[in-house]
């Protein structure tokens, strides 16, 4: 991936998270701090995931183990998560976690719909890879 694209993933992220960090008034609170790391943690991994995929995958195309990739097959949709839970963290809405729990379910069968896939794709190399990853 190019610098130029590396920057333009990458800023939007950056974006965020300064505008969260300037908007939302009152007193910053350890539970508001824990939210915006949540939230830069979701967000870079889930960044830097991306952009090891496109690196890895434009090198040979095929099945991406190295990276984040190399411990958790599924780094976009489990960071994704954790970045909107730090959001609703940040933003105090106890009651917004249970919009998770349908958000997670649809994550959940797409990452188990990918899977067969790439099963199919890949066989024995794919059963591998999934023995030595998590989730």
């Amino acid at each position: 991936m190019s610098p130029a694209a590396k920057l333009v993933t990458a800023l939007p992220v950056a974006m965020i998270a300064a505008w969260m960090a300037t908007r939302r008034a009152g007193p910053w609170t350890w539970v508001r701090i824990l939210g915006l790391v949540l939230i830069l943690v979701g967000l870079g991994v889930m960044t830097l995931a991306r952009i090891q995929f496109e690196r890895e995958y434009s090198k040979h195309a095929g099945l991406v183990t190295r990276g984040v990739y190399g411990r958790l097959r599924h780094p976009i949709y489990m960071f994704s998560t954790v970045a909107f839970a730090g959001l609703l963290v940040y933003l105090n809405e106890p009651l917004g976690i249970l919009a998770l729990l349908p958000i997670q379910f649809v994550l959940f069968h797409l990452a188990r719909r990918e899977e067969r896939e790439l099963e199919a794709l890949y066989g024995q190399q794919y059963r591998h890879y999934k023995q030595q990853t998590w989730f």
